[in-house]
């Protein structure tokens, strides 16, 4: 937990909701003198109506709605509002937070958001509201980089784990490893106590330290395992449709997006550009990309297109590998295989689609594992819409191994965070190696300390200016 931050002394404020027009719109005051500043914005509508010109000053009831209206300097009223106060420590920000709401367009908002920083607010900074809720104890850094993933959420399942995260399973993860790491530490130092006393007493470190650490480590490893999940649902799965020329990519990607966005004709070569798309195939969000088709010649705007092909490919973490199953496995296909694992440099996960079996099959499972060994291959015709639940179900499976994401399950949402754990997994494997090895024991302390140092991190214990100007600053002004 953190202690309260005392250098913000002064208040913020920042439109909460998004630009454009829309029923509602928020503005958000945050600080010691939030209330103060918005009262000599905002009056009842009771109050203007029996003293015209004139503010009546009141004190708000907390968390409670007041009907009225946000007036200029010159008393002129700008909207009609809903006024409501949250004293601190009981607030998103553990500060006092007004929230004026307005309607939603652009003109009122921006004009009571000038009004509030000509009476003595400052425009938040991103993700500045959520900044000093991290700061004032209310959330670790791993709950806070929950919020964002929540916000950026495309599909049920990112939901559930932003949610998870949120409510404090990765944290509370987090602390019982660390909680593992303290106990392994003070065994430590009973044993170079004893060690002094009786040198041949058997300690209770010699009997369990191997059993102890290498369960540290399988939790460790556990949770990392769970980070390509947590990746995926944070990012999306990155997928692109790959193929020779006239397979049935773009049909396949119209399908899968719902929507007539690429052109499909007979005419081989039509897509040259990469179309691109953010779908959700059975709750797993899909970054979908349609590619030019792969052959080894082509005029010079193919040339092109089949260079953002490769390098969309190089980058992807599915391939969706199309070939035309009324016709044998051609050269190009043979050549676009070679090129999409060439020098081994490229192993993203592969499906392979034999695309419109309702023409025929002339290609078989054995002739595709003989080409193409070791990929999950499935038959589907686009013209008929048969075979596409299987691919979408395939789709699942690769992400998930068949299992859903569990309620309440703890899922590494951030690189950062996949990046402290590894850290603190090579201390804790050191330590392990320094046992086995019979180093003394206060030395294999030293990486322990390190490890839990590492994770501290990742909840946000000790860490840097910069790296939390890094995490807030990818939220938006508002939140």
């Amino acid at each position: 937990m953190n202690i309260r931050n005392d250098e913000f002394n002064d208040t913020i404020v920042a439109i909460s909701t998004p630009p454009g027009e829309g029923g509602i719109g928020i503005v958000r005051f945050s600080g010691n003198d939030a209330l103060a500043i918005a009262l000599k914005m905002f009056v009842r509508k009771m109050e203007r109506e029996k003293l015209p010109g004139e503010l009546q000053k009141f004190f708000p009831v907390p968390r409670k709605l007041y009907y009225g209206y946000v007036l200029d300097e010159q008393g002129h009223e700008i909207d009609e509002v809903l006024f409501s106060y949250m004293p601190g420590p009981h607030s998103y920000t553990c500060e006092d937070v007004v929230e004026i709401n307005a309607h939603g367009g652009a003109v009122p908002l921006k004009n009571i958001l000038s009004l509030a920083l000509k009476k003595g607010a400052r425009l938040a900074d991103p993700g500045e509201f959520t900044k000093r809720a991290y700061l004032n104890g209310r959330l670790d850094l791993v709950q806070a980089e929950s919020i964002l993933a929540l916000i950026r959420a495309k599909t049920d399942k990112a939901l559930k784990a932003a949610l998870n995260g949120l409510k404090g399973a990765l944290s509370s993860e987090i602390l019982t490893l660390r909680a593992d790491i303290v106990s392994l530490l003070a065994q430590i130092e009973v044993e170079v106590d004893f060690s002094y006393e009786d040198p041949d007493l058997e300690t209770d470190l010699e009997r369990d330290f191997a059993k102890k650490i290498l369960g540290l480590l399988s939790k460790i490893e556990t949770l990392l395992r769970r980070r390509f999940q947590g990746k995926i649902l944070q990012e999306g799965l990155k997928t692109v449709i790959a193929g020779r020329p006239n397979v049935g990519k773009s049909s396949l990607y119209n399908y899968l997006i719902r929507e007539e966005r690429a052109i499909v004709t007979e005419i081989p070569g039509t897509t040259r550009d990469l179309l691109v798309e953010y779908i959700n195939v059975r709750g797993v969000p899909l970054k979908l990309i349609d590619t030019a088709g792969l052959h080894p010649a082509g005029d010079e705007v193919e040339k092109i297109g089949m260079m953002f092909s490769r390098k969309a490919m190089e980058e992807a973490d599915l391939l969706l590998f199309m070939l035309d199953a009324s016709q044998e496995i051609s050269a190009e296909d043979r050549w676009i295989y070679r090129n999409i694992y060439q020098d081994g440099n490229i192993d993203p996960g592969l499906i392979i689609i034999l695309n419109k079996i309702d023409l025929g099959l002339r290609i078989t499972r054995e002739n595709v594992e003989d080409v193409f060994p070791g990929h999950p291959t499935l038959e589907i015709s686009l013209r008929e819409g048969s075979g596409l639940e299987k691919l979408e179900d395939t789709i699942s499976k690769m992400v998930f191994s068949g299992e859903a994401v569990a309620e309440g399950s703890a899922l590494l949402l951030e690189a950062r965070q996949e990046e402290l754990l590894k850290k603190a997994q090579t201390c804790v494997e050191d330590a392990y190696n320094a046992y086995i090895k019979k180093i003394p024991p206060d030395l294999i302390s030293i990486d322990l300390r390190q490890a839990g140092q590492y994770l501290g991190e990742i909840i946000g214990e000790e860490i840097s200016e910069d790296i939390l100007e890094h995490i807030f600053g990818q939220f938006c002004i508002g939140k």
